[in-house]
């Protein structure tokens, strides 16, 4: 696949300006889809980073610039997995169980099968009135608690009665 300005065989189509740099912004700039599709100029970063990712063509330039970065600094997603793995380990074994939690979690992200997400809001609150800020606050909580999922566990209606520990372990000896 030709890189934007190069010449291409006939009928052949390369990517489009911002296509190009939706995939530099994110594979050279580190950027998440979304951000990368923003930086590329598209009005609905969301769904056009999807688009993008299942565009045949940009996923073709996609594996070439991977392929290129991989021949260039010899680093590939297999061995960073099976270093961040070796180091997950070293990590457990070492004790240093933060430094393991760390090393699985990147390691999860870089498979996809860990995905971070965050959603922040940002608001302008220099020109609100203290009620105009509550009123703010409580849509936010009305929100939140709108996706929460209450876990809570029921009550158990039955109880059983309590035998203290002493008569267990005295029956037990018999």
């Amino acid at each position: 696949m030709p890189k934007i300005g190069e010449q291409q065989e006939k009928g052949e189509k390369r990517l489009t300006p911002p296509q190009q740099k939706f995939l530099d912004s994110y594979i050279h700039k580190d950027m998440t889809q979304t951000a990368a599709a923003r930086a590329a100029g598209y009005k609905n970063p969301n769904v056009s980073a999807v688009q993008l990712l299942n565009n045949p063509r940009v996923k073709e330039r996609m594996e070439e610039m991977r392929q290129e970065l991989e021949s260039k600094y010899g680093v590939s997603v297999t061995k960073s997995v099976r270093d961040m793995q070796r180091l997950r380990d070293e990590a457990w074994s070492a004790g240093n169980f933060g430094a393991a939690i760390k090393a699985e979690e990147l390691r999860l992200k870089v498979t996809g099968l860990m995905v971070a997400r965050s959603h922040v809001t940002h608001e302008n609150v220099e020109n609100l009135t203290r009620d105009q800020i509550v009123e703010q606050l409580e849509e936010f909580m009305t929100r939140a608690k709108d996706r929460m999922i209450d876990i809570t566990p029921e009550e158990n209606p039955i109880k059983a009665e309590q035998i203290p520990i002493t008569e267990c372990s005295e029956n037990a000896v018999e």
